[in-house]
């Protein structure tokens, strides 16, 4: 089978979607290589360790783990491999970082990551979740845009939804598992384990997984401010089929 690599972006479950499709792989019997287990001791920006590991990556038997950044935009070798793509209502998705960045992540032991992680806190204090997420949209319609972009030009690619992982989630699976042509076994099953449980019994702003269910950014944000944000990213609302207010 072709190498495999999955693509987000951030808040969109993409560490769980990761950690899922390595139990796949492996009952697969793929190689195991995932470019995002280098970035914590990297000497170099996680946009240049990916652009630059192309150089080192096989076209065939082997999972590279998940890209989140603009920077697949850069890896040529993804139109020759097959992609698992996780995508998220972007909406959502920044509701999701302002309660993360601000309460939930914890800190960095690196130096300079630290010293970046306190000033967005400090930032994060200072403003509204509303403020955010205006802040914010720019960001993900860019990101949506690459993504769009690369599913328009790319033959063997799954499109993969957040909001169907947590409330649809054995068709969530067996959409992967017609993708790669590996069954879903009972070892395969008692390996995924908890991992396929996105039950959360009550929102908690202090944990990473503060809460699940799709539509999180129509409780928590003003009409106003979804309406301004739907309108920035309409283009990639409406292709990847997440509805407008």
């Amino acid at each position: 089978m072709r190498s495999v690599m999955c693509v987000s972006m951030h808040k969109a479950g993409s560490t769980i979607t990761d950690s899922i499709l390595l139990d796949f792989m492996n009952a697969k019997g793929m190689e195991i290589d995932r470019i995002s287990l280098l970035a914590p001791k990297s000497a170099i920006p996680v946009k240049d360790l990916y652009v630059q590991y192309q150089e080192k990556m096989k076209l065939d038997g082997v999972y590279y783990g998940v890209a989140r950044g603009p920077f697949v935009s850069q890896m040529p070798i993804l139109k020759n491999m097959k992609i698992i793509m996780q995508v998220r209502d972007p909406r959502d998705c920044i509701t999701s970082a302002y309660f993360s960045f601000k309460t939930s992540h914890v800190p960095p032991k690196d130096p300079a990551k630290l010293q970046e992680f306190m000033e967005r806190r400090k930032k994060l204090e200072e403003m509204d979740i509303d403020q955010y997420a205006v802040a914010e949209a720019g960001g993900y319609k860019h990101r949506l845009s690459i993504l769009k972009k690369l599913m328009d030009g790319h033959n063997d690619i799954l499109l993969l939804k957040y909001e169907d992982m947590v409330t649809q989630t054995p068709k969530w699976l067996n959409q992967i598992s017609e993708f790669i042509d590996q069954p879903i076994t009972d070892e395969l099953r008692t390996t995924l384990g908890d991992k396929v449980n996105f039950s959360v019994p009550k929102e908690d702003e202090s944990k990473h997984k503060r809460q699940v269910l799709p539509g999180d950014h129509m409780r928590k944000l003003k009409p106003d401010t979804i309406r301004a944000m739907s309108e920035r990213m309409a283009d990639e609302l409406g292709f990847f089929g997440y509805a407008m207010p």
